[in-house]
């Protein structure tokens, strides 16, 4: 793998982004004979805004051995309720997204035909066939991916709106807390969530809710709120912020694609794209091929992203959204509810 040297003026595939699905789409072209080129504007890989959560689902694409730590158990709190939800097949731990892109990174650089141009940015799109990066080099492709994330380039040259969009906020917090919690509280946070994650030197605290809900400012100053109630130290604790989008208006249009959160294949309840992004990137790289399955990863992942958002409309308004909470977390505390729900959302 070229890793930005010699940059040509054109290539077969371009992928602007090198998050885990363009690295995974990239890694489904190797060996190819298409000549492919990754485009990320940060200079390290991996560097994003995430909680780095990680489910059942994902070993799919992730090997255990770079998790932080076993898949055990979640405290879902609520008011007065901590439910502990559990599997004996796993459940939830924690990856450095650095570390997961350095993973893919090193597989991609055992094939010729993949270059990686990072510290650049895809500035416009200029035609279906031709794209411009910040340092004024245009260059030419034959298939173009996006998977830029949220607010992606290439999803604003096709000139499709994100009308459902998550704001979230997160502190790394410079210490390593013990377990993986999610707090619900429908007066601070709305329909979305607060998230304790643990990895091996820090811990990852933020929260999300949709736009539409709770604007920035409310749910910035709610969530520092939350935090000073709780006593939690952020004077050493770096705040970020992103966005979520999981407003899906297709991912094929004739020879550019989208994957991931530039898709708005994400969840609209749990705003987990991990998996999403994975396996988008995954079926992005078939198409370009042509290869043909008997199943389109996309579209039965929209099958389960669907049956997840039908909830949407009762957490959106309060009155729903106390009963909903209440009554959901009670449930919880059946085991077999808890498969269910494991399953579900997953």
């Amino acid at each position: 793998m070229n890793t930005g040297e010699n940059i040509k003026d054109a290539y077969d595939v371009i992928i602007v982004g090198a998050g885990p699905a363009g690295l995974e789409c990239a890694k489904n072209l190797c060996g190819s004979n298409l000549d492919v080129l990754i485009v990320e504007k940060s200079k390290i890989p991996g560097e994003k805004v995430c909680a780095g959560g990680v489910t059942f689902n994902d070993l799919e694409y992730i090997p255990k051995g770079i998790l932080n730590f076993p898949l055990n158990n979640l405290h879902i709190n609520y008011k007065k309720m901590n439910i502990v939800v559990s599997s004996p097949e796993g459940l939830i731990s924690s990856v450095d997204k650095v570390k997961l892109a350095c993973y893919q990174i090193d597989y991609l650089k055992k094939f010729k035909n993949i270059q990686l141009l990072t510290g650049i940015r895809v500035t416009r799109i200029i035609s279906k066939y031709l794209l411009e990066l910040s340092s004024g080099k245009q260059i030419k492709f034959k298939f173009l991916v996006g998977a830029d994330g949220s607010v992606s380039v290439v999803r604003r040259y096709l000139r499709l709106p994100v009308n459902k969009l998550m704001t979230t906020f997160q502190y790394t917090l410079p210490k390593k807390l013990e377990s993986f919690q999610i707090f619900l509280d429908d007066n601070l946070f709305g329909m979305g969530y607060l998230w304790i994650f643990p990895h091996k030197n820090y811990t990852l605290v933020g929260c999300g809710n949709d736009l539409k809900i709770m604007n920035p400012k409310t749910l910035k100053s709610n969530f520092k709120k939350w935090l000073m109630l709780r006593k939690v130290n952020i004077l050493d604790a770096n705040l970020k912020t992103a966005f979520i989008n999981y407003d899906y208006r297709g991912y094929k249009f004739g020879n550019i694609f989208l994957t991931g959160d530039s898709a708005g294949l994400a969840s609209g309840i749990t705003g987990k794209g991990i998996y999403a992004a994975f396996l988008s990137g995954t079926q992005v790289a078939r198409d370009i091929l042509q290869k043909h399955y008997s199943q389109n990863l996309i579209e039965e992942w929209l099958k389960k992203k669907k049956k997840q958002e039908k909830y949407i409309h009762l957490l959106k308004n309060p009155v729903l959204r106390k009963f909903f909470l209440s009554s959901g977390i009670k449930l919880l505390s059946y085991k077999k509810i808890q498969k269910r729900g494991i399953q579900a959302f997953a």
